[in-house]
């Protein structure tokens, strides 16, 4: 073979392997991604438990239109502050599921409108995100509108950035 054929093929070669799904699947296997996102819902907190609830839709890059579910509880400090702990699933437009503990730290539910900072740590999920990994921070405004004594109800709109590996 001539060395002129021999550099054709060798370029060829490379070019298969670098356009291959072997080297697609490598990237989608881990490599950090940056994702924001808007979401807005209705969180729900039992007062006298202590355990918060929320539901919300939104637009997130890598997952598209979604759904979400938070369950949680508060804890309150001497200074005021609420922290929340709980566990968060994210729905992407497809089913897949993404997964992850939340802590979300502010001021202590207030009949005015506050706001809160909120961590997702990525966890897992299921599809495309069975091993996921991240962290995602959310800022949110939260609105009381109702309160009957036992439950207080607020509107939270969020935007949300940081990096997710699947």
């Amino acid at each position: 073979m001539s060395m002129r054929k021999a550099t054709v093929l060798a370029g060829l070669v490379l070019a298969v392997a670098a356009l291959s799904p072997v080297s697609a699947l490598a990237k989608a296997g881990g490599t950090d991604r940056p994702v924001k996102g808007i979401a807005s819902g209705t969180v729900s907190i039992n007062v006298p438990g202590l355990a918060v609830t929320g539901d919300f839709t939104g637009i997130v890059a890598h997952l598209g239109k979604v759904t979400s579910h938070l369950d949680a509880g508060i804890a309150l400090t001497p200074q005021g502050t609420a922290v929340v702990t709980g566990a968060q699933t994210v729905v992407a437009t497809n089913g897949d599921q993404l997964t992850g503990d939340v802590t979300i730290t502010g001021p202590a539910p207030t009949p005015g409108v506050h706001s809160n900072i909120g961590v997702i740590t990525v966890t897992g999920g299921t599809g495309r995100f069975e091993d996921a990994s991240g962290e995602l921070r959310v800022s949110s405004e939260a609105t009381p509108f109702s309160f009957d004594g036992v439950t207080l109800l607020e509107s939270l709109e969020s935007k949300l950035r940081g990096r997710l590996s699947y």
